[in-house]
């Protein structure tokens, strides 16, 4: 990425990304946005008058015409004012399909609110069946509809351009963030602002000069988003101005806060004295967050175990009659707090195999710590499958249940890797590891050993039971997919 200096101490560049050149700004922008929106509207309105008049056909006591038509009208602006079809909550998964139930739930409360004050006696048989089937409409619809739009940013459509205005460093990170994301497209902008050394005063002029600077850079590269990575460098009335600059330009400002790698739940704010201020909790599993994780491992995997009875039944006999050894391979790992346990796994490699890593290392395609090849001469025939499919780790269910490991958490190190952790690597260490985690269901073995840190780190520091519940539901879908998986 080049960089030319402009006049008076910001420096833009423009990267055109190769896989992508749809023509994008605030126009385009809203034309998506507001098309999308529309499409919901629709979409939403059909599924609750569907589930309103299935009642009535299916011939449930309850509604008359005007009952209904109140309802449905109470349902579809109750979604409008929750902002369920907001831009900021489009494609966000779980905040998206919270907001579609609190509107419903609200709904429903505001109509039985309105009969109660009207004193209007209806059966309740039609209202029971309409709110949750009503739910789940409005969610599929909506999940369709997410489909859609990630196949569109996979195109390179319905997205945003951006400028990203902040010191170099966190310029790059986010950059590198939003184009991962995939939903930033085009040419992305960004605007290194006054970079270190060069404050803005707090005077009218040159607070001018600054946010004149960045509408600058906006227009000409025609985004429709602004990300301020910090503002340390631009006063808060500067900022409140750059605010009402983009305003008028229907540009959106987005302040990317100095939390990259903390979770939401997490976060709280809260105002004193007009100044917003973020509260970080600090993370703790302990007590009643230990005791929910603990209970989620052990009916979790005793389930497993049980429904994978004949499955476990069948691995073992093709391991046996596949190559001689023993069914199960027991590898020392290290657990939580550093304590050593022996990890079960389906045997699929010859029983000396250890005996030819040393013979191997120099052909490594890992990621410089740990060892991994793609065509590994040491894996036996129904190895390749166990492997690919992760079905060699099915028996880790029983380190679960014996408290070694967790169904989720970091991926289980080997002596030898923990021997070159440094003093931030350590910390993956302060929970269970798990069988699957975030690792798992982002890249696998493809996955360099800085970003596999930084995901379990991340995980150790955030951990909720939804996520949990999310990376095993997600996990499915990277071990069918096969990715990074040898």
């Amino acid at each position: 990425m080049s960089t030319q200096p402009s006049p008076v101490g910001v420096t833009s560049a423009q990267r055109q990304l190769d896989w992508m050149s749809t023509p994008a700004g605030p126009a385009s922008a809203r034309r998506w946005q507001t098309g999308y929106a529309r499409r919901l509207v629709v979409t939403d309105l059909a599924v609750i008058v569907g589930s309103l008049a299935l009642g009535h056909q299916l011939g449930l006591p309850g509604m008359d015409a005007v009952s209904t038509g109140l309802l449905a009208a109470l349902w579809i602006t109750t979604l409008g004012v929750t902002r369920s079809r907001d831009w900021r909550h489009i494609g966000a998964g779980v905040t998206e399909y919270r907001r579609v139930l609190v509107a419903t739930a609200a709904s429903f409360g505001l109509f039985f609110a309105v009969l109660v004050a009207l004193e209007i006696a209806i059966a309740r048989e039609h209202l029971i069946w309409s709110l949750p089937v009503g739910a789940l409409g409005l969610m599929l619809g909506r999940l369709l509809w997410r489909r859609r739009l990630h196949a569109q940013w996979r195109r390179g459509l319905w997205t945003h351009r951006a400028v990203v205005v902040g010191h170099p460093g966190k310029v790059r990170h986010v950059v590198s963030a939003v184009q991962g994301s995939k939903t930033v497209t085009g040419t992305i902008v960004t605007a290194t602002h006054l970079v270190a050394g060069e404050r803005t005063g707090d005077d009218a002029e040159t607070r001018e000069r600054a946010v004149v600077q960045i509408l600058d850079v906006v227009t000409r590269s025609a985004a429709d988003l602004v990300l301020l990575t910090e503002t340390d460098s631009l006063s808060a009335q500067g900022v409140r101005e750059l605010g009402w600059a983009l305003d008028a330009l229907d540009v959106n400002l987005v302040v990317v806060p100095s939390l990259t790698e903390t979770s939401g739940s997490r976060i709280s704010s809260h105002m004193i004295a007009g100044v917003p201020l973020l509260h970080v909790a600090y993370p703790r599993l302990t007590g009643i967050a230990r005791l929910t994780k603990r209970t989620f491992d052990l009916v979790f995997s005793a389930l497993a175990l049980l429904m994978l009875g004949p499955l476990l039944i069948s691995i073992a006999l093709w391991v046996r009659l596949d190559s001689p050894g023993p069914v199960l391979f027991r590898q020392e790992r290290v657990g939580i707090h550093h304590s050593p346990f022996s990890m079960l796994k389906f045997r699929s490699m010859v029983v000396n195999a250890e005996e030819y890593l040393s013979l191997l290392q120099a052909r490594s395609e890992g990621n410089g710590v740990l060892f991994k090849m793609h065509q590994d001469p040491r894996v036996t025939r129904i190895g390749v499958v166990l492997r690919r499919l992760s079905l060699d780790e099915l028996p880790q269910f029983y380190n679960v249940l014996r408290g070694e490991m967790s169904v989720v958490g970091p991926r289980p190190p080997l002596p030898v890797e923990v021997e070159t952790y440094d003093e931030h690597a350590h910390r993956r260490l302060l929970v269970k590891p798990g069988i699957t985690g975030l690792w798992q269901v982002t890249g696998r073995s493809d996955l360099s050993w800085e970003e596999s840190v930084r995901l379990d780190l991340y995980y150790v520091e955030n951990w909720t039971l939804l996520g949990d519940i999310q990376i095993v539901l997600r996990t499915a879908r990277a071990v069918f997919g096969g990715a990074g998986a040898y």
